[in-house]
Parts: C-alpha cells; structure tokens; sequence
C-alpha cells in the first residue's frame, strides 16, 4: 500500500500530466467534484458551446438555496453557500496570476459574486498567492480562494474524497 505521501505524489504528477493530454474538461469535472465535497454543494455547471457566449471565466458557479437554513437536515443543506460563489480552472503552469486576473475581470461582467475560487494545475508560491487575495479584496472586494497543483493533491488524497482523483487521473495507486 502506497504511503499518503505517494499518493499526493502521484496525484500531482496526474494533475499536471493533464495538461499534455488537453484535458482541460477532465480537469474542470475533478475540480467540481472536489469543490461539492470541500466548498459546497449547490454546483451547477458551465454547459454550452463557445459559440453561445462561452463561459465569462465562470467553469462552475452555485445555484440560488434556501436549504442553507435547514443545515442539520442534510449534508446537502450543511454544504450550501448562501451568497452566489464562482469556481475557474486553469490548467496554465506559467503565468497563472495573469490568468486569474484575467478569469476575475471576466466573472466580474456577469452576475454580481461575494468570492471566486480558483483551481490551478500548476502551482502558486504563497506569497504570489497571498498578493492575489489582497488585490481581489482591495481591487474588487471578492474573497478569493486559490488552490494549486499541490492543495489539490493534498485534498483529494483524502480517502472520503480519492476516488475522484482515480476517476478522472487513472491513478495507479489504492
């Protein structure tokens, strides 16, 4: 059996091995999954072509509930964010400050949004991540979450939550 190290190991070199293959979709779909589990739970989607708008930077946002109110009830109801909340993936490993002001500009033209959270495969050094955070809150007063390459693998190492880093990394470690 594969120590916890290894698997966030393997994990890590899955995420990044993504981006060779152009599985940006594959990547989208793992980190919706995770935010379900993680963030909360009333996820919708992007769906849609290109040609119909795309999708403003949001790959995944929340839907409106009122269930927040009834968090003992269910797991679901615990889950839910009460305010309206934005997920982005990038798959970039160069250059994804960039990026995520970029994806955060978009976002901003739709639908008012109280936080974004975003999903990198590459990685973010904390400090870089820590300036991205103050600019949003200074810049456009969002609360912004980043997750890179090594949080994700940290997070979905997580026996609760591995199986969906082997459903869409075809991971070969148990």
């Amino acid at each position: 059996m594969a120590s916890r190290s290894e698997v966030e190991q393997q994990i890590a070199f899955g995420l990044e091995r993504l981006s060779s293959q152009n599985g940006h979709h594959e990547f989208e779909h793992l980190c919706r999954r995770l935010a379900r589990q993680r963030i909360c739970s009333n996820i919708l989607p992007a769906t849609g072509p290109v040609s119909a708008g795309g999708d403003q930077g949001r790959d995944f946002e929340t839907f409106r509930t009122y269930l927040h109110e009834l968090a003992d009830t269910s797991a679901f109801a615990a889950l839910a964010s009460s305010g309206p909340v934005v997920f982005a993936c990038t798959l970039q490993r160069d250059g994804i400050p960039s990026k995520i002001k970029a994806d955060i500009a978009s976002i901003l033209d739709g639908a008012p949004v109280s936080e974004v959270h975003f999903f990198a495969a590459g990685t973010v050094a904390a400090a870089k991540r820590h300036e991205l955070q103050k600019w949003a809150r200074e810049t456009h007063e969002l609360h912004l979450d980043i997750y890179d390459r090594e949080a994700i693998a940290e997070l979905l190492a997580e026996p609760d939550v591995f199986w969906i880093a082997n459903e869409y990394l075809s991971l070969l470690v148990s």
